[in-house]
Formats: C-alpha cells, sequence, structure tokens
C-alpha cells in the first residue's frame, strides 16, 4: 500500500499543479490518479473471500499454475478490511508460505516467505516495487520484479533448506494471526524511525514506471509525511485519551486544542501541520519553512516556534507517549485554537 500511496501522491502533486492540463495526465498516468494515497493503517485484518473471482483473471492464472507445479497446497484467499481493493491467497509447502497478491492497479505479484524460530524472515518478491524501502534488522527481503515464480522459490529455498535451523511452522491455521502481527510488526518498525524517510520516497519514485521531476517527489514527499502526522495524531490521542482514562464528551472538547510533536518526521511536513492545526498562520508558515526546512530536530524546531508566541499564547506540554512512536503532546491556548 505504502508502494502504490507514494505512486498515487506524486501523480497527484503533478496533477494539481498542472490543473489545466488534467486531462492529459489523465491519459498520460491513467489508472495511477485513481490510486488511494491515504497512509498505511496501524493493524490490518483479513477477511476471508469465499468466492475471489479476482482468481479467475487469465493473467493470474498461469500463477496458480506455477504454484501448484511447485508443490504449493492452496489456502484460503483474503481481502483486507483496511485497504479497499487489496487481495490475497495463501498457498502452503512447509516451511514456505506463497502469497499472491492482487490489486486492480498493480495486478499481481507473489512473495515467498520462511522464517526461523527466534531468527531471520527471509521474503523473496517479484512485486513491481519495494527494494527502496528500509526493513526490520531481521526482516530479510529480496525484490526481483522481472523473477518467475519458479526463481522465487528457488531463491527462498536456499534459506528454507537448512537441517540445523527450525522454522515457523506457516499453515491454514495460523496463517492469518501471522500474517497480521508481521504487518503489525513492519508498520511499528516503520514508525519508530520516524516513517518514510526522503531517500527512501527518493528510491522508491526511481521503481515507479515513470519518471518524475525532482520538485514534483518532493511536493509528494511532503504531503505523504503531513498525512503521516495526522494519522500519529489520531493514534496517540486516542492512547492519551485511554491511558488517561477520559470520557470520550470530556475528550471530544479537548482533543481539537491538542496538538503532537514527534520525535522525527520532516520539518516543512511539520511546520504545515501546525499551520493546519491553526497554530501558525499561512504567512508564518511560508517563513518558518524557509527558515527550518533543514532542521532535523523535530522537539527543539517545535519549542523554537512555541517561544516565538508571547508566553501567554503558548501551548503547554502535556504528557509525552512512545505509541506509535516517541511523541510529545502539548495543548495550545485557547485563543489559538480554530
Amino acid at each position: 500500500m505504502l508502494l502504490l500511496q507514494i505512486l498515487g501522491g506524486i501523480v497527484l502533486a503533478l496533477v494539481i499543479v498542472a490543473a489545466p492540463a488534467y486531462l492529459y495526465y489523465r491519459f498520460k498516468f491513467g489508472k495511477y490518479l485513481d490510486v488511494d494515497t491515504t497512509q498505511e493503517p496501524l493493524a490490518i485484518h483479513l477477511t476471508e473471500d469465499v468466492a475471489p473471482d479476482w482468481l479467475d483473471n487469465k493473467t493470474v492464472k498461469p500463477a496458480l499454475d506455477e504454484l501448484f507445479m511447485l508443490g504449493f497446497k492452496k489456502g484460503a484467499a483474503y481481502s483486507i478490511h483496511e485497504m479497499d481493493g487489496y487481495f490475497l491467497q495463501a498457498f502452503f509447502k512447509s516451511p514456505i508460505v506463497a502469497v499472491l497478491y492482487w490489486h486492480n492497479v498493480a495486478g499481481y505479484w507473489v512473495d515467498m516467505v520462511a522464517e526461523e524460530i527466534g531468527g531471520k524472515e527471509y521474503t523473496f518478491s517479484n512485486a513491481p516495487m519495494g527494494g527502496g524501502i528500509e526493513q526490520r534488522p531481521e526482516s530479510k527481503k529480496n525484490f526481483r520484479k522481472e523473477a518467475s515464480i519458479k526463481e522465487l522459490y528457488e531463491g527462498v529455498s536456499v534459506f528454507s533448506g537448512q537441517d540445523n535451523i527450525s522454522y515457523v511452522k506457516i499453515d491454514s491455521i495460523n496463517f492469518r494471526g501471522y500474517f497480521e502481527s508481521t504487518y503489525k510488526k513492519d508498520i511499528s518498525w516503520k514508525n519508530r524511525k520516524g516513517g518514510i524517510s526522503y531517500d527512501e520516497f527518493v528510491r522508491s519514485a526511481g521503481e515507479a514506471p515513470f519518471s518524475s521531476k525532482e520538485k514534483n517527489i518532493l511536493d509528494a514527499f511532503i504531503e505523504t509525511k503531513e498525512s503521516e502526522l495526522h494519522q500519529w495524531e489520531g493514534a496517540a490521542l486516542d492512547e492519551y485519551r485511554k491511558t488517561g482514562n477520559i470520557e470520550e464528551d470530556e475528550f471530544y472538547e479537548l482533543e481539537h486544542k491538542l496538538i503532537i510533536v514527534p520525535f522525527m518526521t520532516d520539518a516543512t511536513a511539520f511546520i504545515r501541520y501546525l499551520e493546519h492545526k491553526g497554530f501558525v498562520s499561512e504567512q508564518q508558515s511560508d517563513k518558518l519553512g524557509r527558515v527550518y526546512s533543514e532542521e532535523t530536530d523535530i522537539y527543539s524546531l517545535f519549542d523554537n516556534i512555541n517561544n516565538l508566541l508571547s508566553p501567554e499564547l503558548r501551548a503547554e506540554y502535556v504528557e509525552e507517549l512512545n505509541f506509535p512512536l516517541n511523541i510529545k503532546v502539548y495543548q495550545m491556548n485557547e485563543s489559538m485554537v480554530n
């Protein structure tokens, strides 16, 4: 989802700038204009699909045949509750699990996975993008977008066929729980390192099936990072309410006064987040962006911005949280609230 979000964000940034030429870009980029550019959810849930029609697609059937020829047994098919338009089908050949994915824009791709007990996870994938994204230290992912399913199987077999190593057994009984928990580990690790970095974004844009100007990539990155901030805000404030045992009615009156300050994010996106919260004006946001665009210490950045205000108008520190990453919560002065 992150990779499609990046593609969609780049195209959207370009189209917004060149709105009069929308029909041209609709012709040029077609399906990418329809990609959902919302943030990846912090958790997902698989819903079993009793009639996966997408498996009847003529482009998918050769993949099914190849998996069966390699000796894989078919498990259940699923949709992802939080990700509209994403579907998957599980296959098993212990200790390897193969996952066949489908999305209307991206088409199909396959992941081959084997995991050592208490050790590394090995994934070989022919997903069209993904090599530019950093992974958890224990997660070793090899992206080969031109690889056949047989080549993916041969790649993961090198690591899964060692007699002196025990592997996690993934089958039709525990697949759903395994998949959901692995996703949660991936997204938690990504957030705890401050979300997607600009370098990762640029590398992923380089994998796209179309070229983009640097400015369009930067604009899309900033939009992505601000969207990420609003997602973190929702999760962090919900955590704050729960841990503080604050009643929902009471919190409703308080929520719009609260802002978050993560330990790491993009400075320009953070300044825009403050603008959209009403903490700084549009004119101030432009000036702050010019002065602090390269700032990496976001705690210090916020202190500098907060201290520009008269003491009576400054936001007051409330609490520090560690979900979905290290975040400080501040409450705005009533007169600063939109």
